[in-house]
């Protein structure tokens, strides 16, 4: 448990850093969006490229990515189903449980607590897995929620476009792609990615530390309440299925943490676009940025522990 808590020292001063530039006035009101932009065009498509060109999609690969995406679409279709629970709080629960920082948040922590190399890799692979079916999902609900009425199947032809547009979808099917081809990617292509997605790790926490400075941060308590389904249940849920389908400790470990992640930053974007719940994400996405570095930590302390890690 020490080296996991001294892993995660770098993490709170990598967001520290990013708040207090923003604090201190070297970036600006805005700038949050430039850093997002870089990230989530440029660092976080050249990590996933980079690491699914070299994995190997063994039926293995697919068994550990499937069982990645099954706790989260189990956990946010339970939350759609609530028996006497408004429908606006239930598609808040379902979103926020499924839309989780995997990519921003998930990669950082698995580097710093478990390593580099292979862990990065399987938590690259965890993201191939889980981001496109949660992403997908949880813009049909958007979608849905936005126009009451659409049905279901309506919404998913909506979202189609804007999937097909969305550079961490379209990274995971290029790296995806050139590894079920066995394509060697040129060295003077596969080193500019390898040099950017390094760059991915600490320049997530710093944005995250940028973000958070200056919102609204009322209604703390119901966001603790609400944060509980992602922080707690879902990676509790990821911990059994993950024992029971026997797989390897470093594995298991590795698709905890990244269930456990806390609530997506780009919710924040989503709720700003469809008027979903704009008063609520802001004090969400801090109190489960916060909360996972304690939980994360207990989390990756219970699958050492319990999946002989």
């Amino acid at each position: 448990m020490g080296s996991a808590v001294a892993a995660t020292i770098p993490i709170l001063l990598l967001i520290g850093m990013g708040y207090l530039a923003r604090a201190l006035g070297f970036l600006q009101d805005g700038d949050e969006r430039a850093l997002n932009g870089y990230m989530y065009w440029l660092a976080l498509p050249a990590l996933l490229i980079h690491d699914l060109s070299q994995a190997t999609l063994s039926l293995d690969t697919l068994r550990f990515m499937a069982l990645g995406v099954a706790p989260a679409m189990g956990v946010g279709t339970l939350a759609l189903l609530l028996p006497r629970v408004p429908r606006d709080l239930r598609y808040l629960l379902a979103v926020t449980t499924m839309f989780g920082s995997l990519a921003f948040f998930g990669i950082p922590f698995v580097e710093f607590t478990l390593g580099t190399g292979e862990p990065v890799r399987l938590a690259s692979l965890a993201v191939a897995g889980i981001s496109p079916a949660t992403v997908a999902l949880a813009l049909v609900l958007l979608e849905t929620h936005r126009a009451t009425g659409l049905h279901p199947r309506a919404a998913a032809k909506r979202v189609l476009a804007r999937l097909a547009l969305n550079p961490l979808i379209l990274s995971i099917a290029l790296g995806a792609g050139l590894s079920l081809v066995g394509a060697k990617v040129p060295i003077v292509l596969i080193t500019p990615l390898a040099m950017l997605g390094r760059t991915a790790a600490p320049l997530a926490l710093v944005t995250l530390g940028v973000f958070l400075y200056g919102r609204d941060y009322r209604s703390l308590f119901p966001a603790f309440a609400l944060s509980l389904s992602r922080l707690v249940l879902l990676p509790g849920l990821t911990f059994l299925v993950v024992l029971l389908a026997g797989l390897p400790p470093l594995e298991g470990a590795v698709l905890v943490v990244m269930n456990g992640t806390p609530i997506a930053v780009n919710t924040i974007v989503l709720s700003e676009r469809y008027g979903f719940h704009r008063e609520r994400i802001a004090p969400l996405i801090l109190i489960s940025s916060l909360g996972a570095v304690l939980t994360l930590n207990l989390w990756l302390l219970a699958a050492r522990q319990g999946l002989g890690g």
